[in-house]
């Protein structure tokens, strides 16, 4: 596995896989404000945004235990190669603007694509943290995707505004932000791997089974963020979706890394628990917000929660998991992530024809804080270390 440790980490090789993560994410959010638009500009409802959302991340789930199970044997960095590419290439059929049913093919291989590129860049980072200062490497490479977050959404939606809903020109943005991805993700360098180190052919890593059940929790929520926050916005004519997901960005950038330096010292419990607390409050506050005011306010709560809450519980799963395990704790960890939002924008998307927003948010509360009592009971039965 790769060779002699060293406290330091901030390197060329970090920063151009953060730069690779980084242009991903941001071609991966510009879709945020644009998709659920374009698909009603293409005669699909409010449902079909749901469907797509899932089969874009089931898509990118359905591959990856067997991706981490062969990890060490085709190479981190092939694999986070194979995934840029195949979302760059079907983002450049989106400039042929492309029929309902064309487009779930599309976002079908992208998915794909997303998948291999997630699972390949939490490797890498794993592989490069000093196990001391696991937490703080995480949080710090936690920092790529709120940033793209922060600008991306605001951006796009600003852009399909000026532009008078201009298709071609916004995914042609996505899909220079996937190629410039692929451009530093060449330049990553992958630490030496030893070969007679054996691995068995898993599938599954139970040894992640707790940190990856917390996680459904949590993105089961962001899910219905994603996909129907825009149309939240539209429906109580509150414009600043866009800022919304800039300010949650934001604070996450901040809290992440902090989060994560604080769960190394403290331990990671003590600093998921209040924030899966934090997140759940947000979510109230969504529910109930009529103003710009009061959805921005929801937006600074809820990324010091989720921002506290996914540092360190993703340190929990590193800690949980030998060098040769990554790949396959990774998958399953990430899978479990990714779970969380097909499941989250499947069902809001169905639940949206029966309730209101409101009733939906609350709901995301509800989910957010059901595993902490069940996680301080394990606590107490020394079940979490």
């Amino acid at each position: 596995m790769p060779g002699k440790s060293s406290d330091k980490f901030l390197n060329i090789n970090f920063m151009v896989l953060f730069g690779s993560v980084f242009l991903m994410f941001t071609a991966v959010d510009f879709f945020i404000p644009v998709l659920p638009f374009y698909v009603l500009d293409t005669g699909g409802g409010e449902t079909a945004v749901g469907m797509l959302m899932g089969l874009f991340t089931f898509c990118s789930i359905i591959l990856r235990p067997l991706q981490g199970r062969n990890i060490n044997r085709s190479g981190r960095k092939k694999l986070l190669i194979i995934g840029i590419v195949l979302y760059a290439a079907a983002g450049i059929a989106l400039l042929f603007l492309p029929s309902l049913p064309m487009l779930f093919i599309i976002r079908a291989v992208q998915g794909f694509g997303w998948g291999a590129f997630l699972l390949s860049f939490n490797t890498l980072t794993l592989d490069l943290a000093p196990p001391a200062k696991r937490g703080e490497v995480l949080g710090i490479m936690g920092i790529a995707p709120p940033i793209s977050l922060a600008l991306a959404p605001l951006i796009s939606e600003h852009m399909r505004i000026a532009t008078s809903g201009n298709y071609v020109v916004l995914f042609m943005v996505t899909s220079m932000g996937a190629l410039l991805a692929l451009l530093f993700g060449s330049l990553v360098r992958e630490p030496e791997m030893q070969e007679a180190v054996a691995e068995k052919p898993l599938l599954f890593s139970r040894k992640v089974l707790v940190p990856s059940l917390i996680i459904f929790c949590m993105t089961f929520n962001l899910g219905a963020i994603l996909t129907f926050l825009p149309l939240f916005g539209e429906n109580r004519e509150i414009y600043a979706v866009g800022y919304f997901f800039t300010i949650f960005a934001l604070t996450t950038v901040i809290s992440r890394p902090l989060a994560g330096k604080l769960s190394d010292r403290f331990g990671r419990p003590k600093v998921y628990l209040p924030g899966l607390m934090i997140a759940a409050a947000a979510m109230i506050l969504i529910a109930f917000s009529y103003s710009a005011r009061e959805l921005l306010l929801s937006a600074i709560i809820l990324g010091i929660g989720f921002g506290s809450a996914h540092s360190s519980v993703m340190a929990l799963a590193a800690d949980r998991l030998p060098v040769v395990e990554r790949g396959v704790g990774m998958a399953t960890f990430t899978t479990a992530f990714d779970l969380g939002i097909v499941v989250g924008s499947v069902v809001f998307g169905v639940l949206l024809s029966w309730f209101d927003f409101t009733a939906i948010f609350i709901l995301c509360a509800l989910v957010m804080v059901f595993p902490v009592a069940g996680l301080l009971v394990m606590r107490k039965t020394q079940i979490l270390h």
